[in-house]
């Protein structure tokens, strides 16, 4: 029997993951999504409250009574409320499915994987709201990304948004995967590397996508 505490997975990973590869029932696992996914929701709501993201309704405010803009307000809220939805769900449920599919390690505890890594990535988006309020940087030129260096050597948004999605908390998340899959699976080091690395530039690549045609779709809302 091993319950998941996510800090101690954090401050004595491997006495834990010991513990846990041992394990043959795992408790706490239920209360700990509940709380994530209030976090994840809170963290997203935060964001809208602040006018985080609202580019898209913002150019339409003068042309737009009161009700009309409140009501606007609300679906952006809804919107991202889905958003944080989805990003729970992925981040929880899908990419362990992937790990699952190409590692020897149980479905529940590569979830229990993610728990640690959704949290990195709550904070990740926590440190952009201070950057965007008081200095006016977007996440993918935030400082602890690689787009501002990107900016300085090509004008492709595409291009700037890809490294803008390479941040010091996704490398983090990259080696606590690869350590914890190293610890827990059997599988060849040499695989483990290049299955998470190629799941991450997927995921960049498709997360810079879409910030692309969004903001192809802003610059037409706008004209």
């Amino acid at each position: 029997m091993y319950s998941v505490n996510l800090a101690q997975l954090f401050l004595n990973r491997d006495d834990h993951l010991f513990r846990l590869k041992r394990a043959e029932r795992i408790k706490n696992v239920w209360n700990l999504l509940f709380f994530l996914l209030v976090l994840t929701l809170l963290t997203y709501i935060w964001m809208t409250w602040l006018g985080l993201g609202s580019d898209s309704i913002s150019p339409n405010m003068t042309a737009l009574n009161r009700v009309e803009y409140e009501f606007q307000k609300a679906w952006f809220l809804i919107g991202r409320v889905g958003y944080a939805l989805l990003f729970y769900l992925f981040t929880l449920f899908i990419t362990p499915f992937i790990f699952w599919l190409f590692n020897d390690v149980a479905y529940k505890k590569i979830i229990v994987l993610q728990m640690n890594v959704l949290l990195i990535l709550l904070l990740e988006r926590i440190t952009w709201i201070p950057l965007m309020v008081y200095a006016g940087l977007d996440w993918y030129v935030s400082p602890f990304s690689f787009g501002v260096i990107a900016s300085y050597f090509t004008g492709l948004e595409y291009v700037i948004y890809f490294c803008g999605t390479i941040s010091l908390f996704q490398l983090f998340v990259i080696w606590y995967q690869i350590k914890w899959l190293q610890t827990m699976s059997h599988t060849r080091k040499v695989w483990i590397w290049i299955g998470v690395l190629i799941w991450h530039l997927l995921m960049w690549a498709g997360a810079a996508a879409l910030s692309y045609y969004d903001l192809l779709l802003h610059n037409l809302i706008i004209r």
